[in-house]
Parts: structure tokens; C-alpha cells; sequence
């Protein structure tokens, strides 16, 4: 149970990773420069909650859009190979034919031996098939679940920046918010470590120096946006 569980998870390892990375990521940004930039909880609230839906549902079908794509670009590929295949059966039916002809085996025998080299090219067509949807780069078994799982995933990250705020004045908001972003963005990080096999502890600290820069961001781009614009906070 275990097992077929961490399959299906890892076959959407890229939308649950992405979709939790970059909603955690935008959404604490966005919420930071909001905060400084104005200094109103209802605002930010406000305008977190509509950043979230808007991006989750844009990522949601741009998932569902490449998925779909990178499925209908890969199976075109397979009928490619499959049709070069089956030439390449075609011509070498004619040669190993003309070989037993040569050896004067009879018309019987001749069909027993082609018969047994066509199993062993089927066989061998489904094992390469099998092997390219198995290790085929970003293509997702079905667009629309990748789709509504990015979705959630985003909904789920960009959420947690907010949590803050939902319970505390903007000013004191601001640090709970930057620390639980960052927290769970290190999470991820060593998440997406274990299913990549990569260093656990390196992966953890790159997600989340990714999110203290965004904040970062956010609070300076605020500031030149509240001076700018004379807000007084």
C-alpha cells in the first residue's frame, strides 16, 4: 500500500514540487511587499488570497497544457519508432528469406524461422516501448490529474505565508511568516532530495535561500513602492 502510494506520488513529484515551491515562493514575496508597502492586515489578507486562486488556476492549466503536449510530442514519437521498426522488419524478413532460400531449407521451415524471429521482434518492441514511457522526461500519464494536482499543491504553499497575518498586526506578522515560509520550503527541499537522491541537507538549504531572497525582495520593492508612491506606513 505504502509502496503504490510513493509510485503515484513520485509520478507527480514535478507538479507537487513546483506547485509548492513557487506558491510559497511568489506568495511570500508578493505578501512581504504588500505588508511594508502599505502596513494594512485586510490588504494583504485581500490581496494574498486573490494572488493565490488567480496563479493556482493559471498553473493548473499550464500544467495541464504542457503535460498534455509533452504526451502527444512523445506518443508521435513512438509511432515514429514503431513504423521504423516495422520497416526495418520488412527489409530484414526479405534478407533472412532469401538467406534460407539459399540454404535450401524448405518453404516450412523457412515460415517456422521467420515465424520465431517476428515473437522475438515484438517482444523486443514492447520491452523498448516500455522503457521509454518509464523514463520519458516530464510526461505525465494523465494532464488533467497533473493539472488539478498542481492546483492544489499551489493552494496548499501559498496559504502558509499567510497564516501570519490571519493571527497577528502586519508588523508582527511579517518574521512568522518569512521563518514558516522558510521552514517548509526546506521540507520540500529535502521532499524532492529523497525521490531525486540528492543531498537531503543541501536541497533543504537551496529551497530555502530561495524564499529569503524572495522576501527580501519583496520588503525592498515594497519600500521603493511606498516612498514612491507616499504611502505612510
Amino acid at each position: 500500500m505504502e509502496g503504490g502510494l510513493r509510485v503515484r506520488a513520485g509520478a507527480f513529484m514535478r507538479e507537487i514540487v513546483f506547485g509548492l515551491e513557487d506558491s510559497l515562493v511568489s506568495t511570500l514575496g508578493a505578501v512581504t511587499g504588500i505588508a511594508v508597502g502599505t502596513g494594512n492586515r485586510y490588504v494583504v489578507i485581500l490581496s494574498g488570497l486573490v494572488l493565490i486562486a488567480v496563479e493556482a488556476l493559471s498553473m493548473s492549466a499550464g500544467s495541464y497544457l504542457s503535460s498534455k503536449s509533452a504526451r502527444e510530442v512523445f506518443d508521435r514519437r513512438l509511432k515514429q519508432d514503431q513504423s521504423r521498426l516495422l520497416q526495418e522488419r520488412v527489409d530484414d524478413d526479405t534478407t533472412f528469406a532469401n538467406v534460407l532460400k539459399k540454404a535450401k531449407l524448405s518453404a516450412k521451415d523457412q515460415s517456422k524461422v521467420l515465424s520465431a524471429l517476428g515473437k522475438e521482434r515484438k517482444l523486443w518492441m514492447k520491452e523498448v516501448q516500455r522503457c521509454e514511457h518509464r523514463f520519458a522526461p516530464a510526461v505525465s500519464s494523465s494532464p488533467v490529474t497533473s493539472g488539478i494536482v498542481m492546483g492544489l499543491f499551489y493552494l496548499l504553499g501559498g496559504g502558509i505565508p499567510l497564516i501570519a497575518y490571519l493571527v497577528l498586526p502586519v508588523e508582527d506578522a511579517m518574521i512568522p511568516s518569512i521563518v514558516i515560509t522558510g521552514i517548509v520550503l526546506f521540507a520540500v527541499g529535502v521532499l524532492k532530495a529523497r525521490y531525486v537522491q540528492g543531498h537531503w541537507l543541501k536541497s533543504g538549504m537551496e529551497m530555502m535561500l530561495v524564499s529569503l531572497t524572495a522576501a527580501l525582495l519583496g520588503f525592498l520593492i515594497g519600500n521603493l513602492a511606498a516612498g514612491f508612491l507616499g504611502v505612510s506606513i
